[in-house]
């Protein structure tokens, strides 16, 4: 067997069945076309070698058998700005994240500081790699169904965000994000970081009421999370944040509320030190959080009435500009 014929068994061997023995012909006739040429100028047979340089040049057999295939890449030019976009919003939430829990655990733990630093840094590299190589799976799907050129064949300019509209920054985002995707795996369970500790003398626990009202935080910090999240992604959505945002207002004020009139919230346990010590520091601990509590929802109070009245401005402005229109 000479070096053609090999040369064109190796192109084979990665081609479409379907359509190999048409392209392989078509390839044989356009090299034994340029191999006669050559033959024909120089006077003479070609040697091994020649055959070989003319073979080298027309292309590697895999480069020459992808010219004939539908799908040449991964993740097309169409689709990859949209790839590196999400891409950049998950690493930056995972860094926050990670960011997050690594500065919980150094202020509330008490591990060394070089030994958290290394658990942060090795737990974010292998975030990163683990949701690079998910993200990159999933669009190389989606490129492959046809999602991508849908989306782009439907999409309007009148899709874009208004420029009245003030969007946060990526960072101011992902923070956000991150902030509540860490919180919630707290309270569930899945970060586990003591609240305080006083060494040998004594630590603290949360209260009952914590515990009875569980369920609701958990769905409070979910919705709160789709909110930013929605906020980050969609900020043309400016009524879904806006109601979202008034809905977890008035439901954390309730909850608020609600754990504020337990009159207890968190028990110090003597370890090491007199009983009446520890009681010292429950009321002073408790008498803090009351009135944190306090602050906390007048604060909710005043950001829930200015989105109701930026809520209802934006609706007015609204209807002023389609009374314009018509």
């Amino acid at each position: 067997m000479d070096l053609l014929d090999r040369y064109l068994h190796a192109v084979r061997w990665t081609l479409p069945r379907a359509k190999a023995d048409d392209i392989i012909a078509e390839l044989r006739d356009e090299l034994v076309t340029r191999q006669e040429d050559r033959e024909e100028s120089l006077g003479r047979p070609l040697t091994q070698d020649e055959t070989s340089a003319l073979l080298k040049e027309f292309g590697h057999p895999l480069v020459v058998a992808s010219r004939f295939r539908k799908q040449q890449w991964l993740i097309g030019p169409d689709v990859f700005p949209f790839y590196i976009f999400v891409m950049g919003m998950v690493t930056f939430v995972i860094l926050a994240v990670m960011l997050v829990v690594g500065l919980a655990n150094a202020l509330f733990s008490d591990q060394d500081s070089i030994r958290i630093f290394a658990q942060t840094i090795a737990g974010m590299w292998t975030s990163l790699l683990l949701n690079a190589a998910i993200i990159t799976l999933i669009f190389a799907v989606l490129e492959r169904t046809g999602f991508p050129v849908e989306h782009l064949q439907r999409w309007r300019p009148e899709q874009l965000p208004d420029i009245k509209i003030k969007r946060k920054g990526r960072w101011e985002s992902a923070f956000e994000v991150a902030a509540g995707i860490a919180f919630i795996l707290w309270w569930i369970g899945l970060i586990h970081l003591p609240i305080v500790t006083g060494g040998a003398d004594f630590r603290i626990v949360a209260g009952p009421v914590f515990t009875q009202y569980y369920w609701p935080i958990l769905i409070l910090l979910s919705v709160r999370l789709v909110q930013n999240l929605i906020a980050a992604l969609q900020p043309r959505w400016t009524l879904v944040t806006g109601l979202l945002n008034v809905a977890t207002t008035i439901a954390t004020v309730a909850l608020a509320a609600m754990i504020y009139r337990a009159g207890h919230w968190m028990t110090v346990i003597a370890t090491g030190m007199p009983a009446a010590q520890a009681t010292e520091i429950e009321t002073s601990l408790n008498l803090a959080l009351k009135i944190a509590i306090v602050v906390v929802g007048i604060i909710l109070l005043w950001q829930g009435a200015v989105e109701l009245w930026r809520l209802s401005r934006g609706r007015r402005e609204q209807l002023g500009d389609n009374a314009q229109i018509a």
